[in-house]
């Protein structure tokens, strides 16, 4: 971890418990966008063969609860995650004020009404995309890689293996 993102992550702490639910939500929606994926392969290429309708209910409900499932969850994970990079730069805009109050209004003259506002609102959301868009994919791939890992090993132990090494 490079030294700029360690101040960043120290300047802006995020809930961990938070941080966690949001890359477990965004890696649930991948796995339920490869399990649609699947499933609707399965179907297509079964329901070519003109089986009995029974026989592609189970796949035809597989379909249904991912198709609707996976819109969910990805609601759930953006709201997840934006909670967790407002709370982080909602304590930021304290502690910066917390900061700045004791400077005013004897060290400020020299700065402009609305300068230092303009500034440090334009600097704090630049830090929102730190955990929107840098730190929760980067945990969403890796929750992914360890569950699609996980379902080949299940079911084929040296396709596991095969795709841990990478």
């Amino acid at each position: 971890m490079t030294g700029t993102l360690r101040a960043l992550l120290a300047l802006a702490p995020a809930p961990r418990l938070r941080l966690a639910a949001a890359a477990t939500l965004g890696a649930l929606t991948v796995v339920f966008g490869v399990a649609l994926m699947a499933l609707a392969g399965y179907l297509i290429s079964r329901a070519a063969e003109r089986p009995a309708v029974l026989s592609l209910l189970v796949a035809i409900v597989g379909v249904r609860f991912f198709g609707l499932g996976r819109p969910v969850v990805r609601y759930l994970e953006r709201i997840t995650s934006h909670d967790v990079a407002l709370r982080a730069l909602g304590g930021v805009r304290r502690r910066f004020y917390e900061r700045m109050e004791p400077l005013a209004p004897a060290h400020l003259d020299c700065y402009r009404r609305g300068d230092l506002l303009s500034r440090m609102v334009a600097d704090v959301d630049s830090l929102q995309n730190l955990y929107l868009r840098c730190l929760e994919p980067a945990l969403v791939a890796l929750l992914a890689g360890a569950v699609s890992v996980g379902v080949s090993a299940a079911v084929l132990p040296a396709a596991g293996v095969a795709l841990a090494a990478g």
